[in-house]
């Protein structure tokens, strides 16, 4: 019996490291949710397996903004955040999806990533390839696109692409190119990311305030080897952006 246990528990282990975790952010299992069953037939082809997370199917409290999570490690307010963060370290990959009201991201989506306030500090998710999906009836693409790319940023995360959905479009099938660059960073190594200035320069904030700010982020990125690097691991980065990016955590270590 124990020997089963421990087959079981190695199954489930490499079942992890090929699972991509789909968060829907749209209360309606319509067009949003339609276009993620497509990319998840794709992973299927490709050997990933997928899980469809309906994010209104679960209780997210609003952010009260206490940074008891920042300070104290753990949010006081008892919902099913704790659960829905944990999917998200143990997946592979990552795909938002949200249908786009006024311009950008659903409410209830927003309402979850403002409960990762914490990833600013402590990056979980860093090196994560995540993917970005959006559905319209007509605007909003390109200002949901800048939003799901600076959540990217927050997180430390992979930009790995971006699908979109309007009514002219809707019923296009989803193709494999799509999710090429997706699909890529799942199967490389983290080295084939090459991080943007913006990126690069958001990993030395995050590195500065660790080291100034709070012990509790300091130690999580002394054990990540973090702080001696120029980004969160080593990835194609030119000279000019490595210079650039010291130069600013010179600056900002001197005025923080």
């Amino acid at each position: 019996m124990k020997l089963y246990k421990l087959i079981l528990y190695i199954m489930e282990d490499i079942d992890l490291g090929k699972r991509i975790l789909i968060i829907n952010s749209s209360f309606r299992k319509k067009n949003t949710y339609n276009v993620l069953l497509q990319i998840g037939q794709l992973l299927k082809r490709n050997n990933f397996d997928f899980e469809v997370i309906n994010l209104f199917d679960y209780k997210i409290e609003n952010c009260l903004g206490c940074r008891k999570c920042v300070i104290d490690g753990e949010c006081y307010l008892k919902d099913d955040m704790n659960y829905l963060m944990k999917k998200m370290i143990d997946s592979s990959g990552i795909i938002l999806s949200s249908p786009i009201y006024v311009g950008t991201i659903s409410g209830k989506l927003k309402t979850m990533v403002d409960r990762t306030c914490m990833w600013y500090h402590r990056p979980e998710l860093a090196g994560k390839p995540t993917l970005f999906v959006a559905t319209t009836d007509a605007t909003g693409i390109k200002e949901t696109k800048k939003c799901f790319e600076n959540i990217a940023v927050e997180w430390g995360t992979q930009r790995a692409g971006f699908i979109a959905r309007s009514s002219r479009n809707i019923t296009s099938p989803v193709q494999e190119r799509e999710l090429s660059q997706f699909l890529k960073l799942l199967n490389e190594k983290k080295g084939y990311y090459k991080p943007s200035l913006i990126e690069i320069n958001i990993f030395q904030v995050q590195k500065v305030l660790a080291l100034k700010t709070n012990e509790r982020d300091k130690l999580f990125w002394h054990d990540r080897g973090w702080l001696d690097k120029d980004y969160y691991y080593d990835c194609k980065m030119n000279l000019m952006k490595k210079i650039f990016s010291k130069a600013i955590f010179r600056l900002l270590y001197k005025k923080v």
